[in-house]
């Protein structure tokens, strides 16, 4: 019994050493091919922006563009505001894929010049929904076809979104080329549940 043990410790560490039960963090797996680029003008509305901090794979803090301050749109007294993507979700950080969606719109950003085409022209409060641009590529649309985001039909009845979401499922990009997932939206209700139980 004690030779099984040993053998079976021996064996382990092994494997270890060898690269084998190497556990990827980083889920570079999941972005690690040819990307697909989705090149688009920005609007002339579009805002220059500074990006000072990714937070999830769909929103990111930034400094308050000047032309908010001048015309007075805003209601926050901080110097910087919260920018979700808009028209989609990625994956939960906790969540399979989460992480690669980090990586990515991290990749995105750095180092290029961002602009924002926000939503809502009126008022920008502590959070605001944009679509970004990154270098003339639209940022909301690379994730998607890239296999790194969502689209919830409640929000989004947009084809041109749609048909780069099954571009992505068919192909097997990103999160669809693994197996049982769950939308961002019902994996937190899922734990919001779990959490009240």
């Amino acid at each position: 019994m004690d030779w099984f043990i040993l053998i079976l410790v021996a064996f382990l560490i092994i494997a270890r050493f060898l690269g084998f039960n190497k556990k990827d963090d980083s889920e570079n797996y999941l972005i690690n091919r040819p990307w697909v680029q989705c090149h688009e003008i920005p609007p002339r509305d579009a805002l220059n922006i500074r990006v000072l901090k990714v937070i999830t794979g769909n929103s990111l803090l930034a400094e308050i563009p000047k032309e908010f301050l001048a015309e007075k749109k805003v209601l926050t007294k901080e110097p910087f505001f919260k920018l979700r993507l808009n028209h989609i979700e990625t994956p939960e950080y906790s969540q399979r894929g989460g992480r690669a969606a980090v990586l990515a719109f991290e990749g995105l950003l750095t180092g290029k010049e961002v602009k924002a085409a926000f939503q809502q022209s009126i008022i920008y409060t502590e959070e605001s929904l944009a679509t970004l641009y990154a270098d003339d590529r639209n940022v909301n649309l690379e994730l998607t076809v890239n296999g790194l985001a969502w689209i919830n039909k409640k929000y989004n009845q947009n084809r041109a979104h749609w048909k780069l979401l099954q571009k992505a499922q068919i192909k097997g990009f990103g999160i669809w080329s693994l197996n049982r997932n769950i939308a961002p939206w019902k994996y937190r209700r899922y734990r919001l549940f779990k959490k009240q139980r």
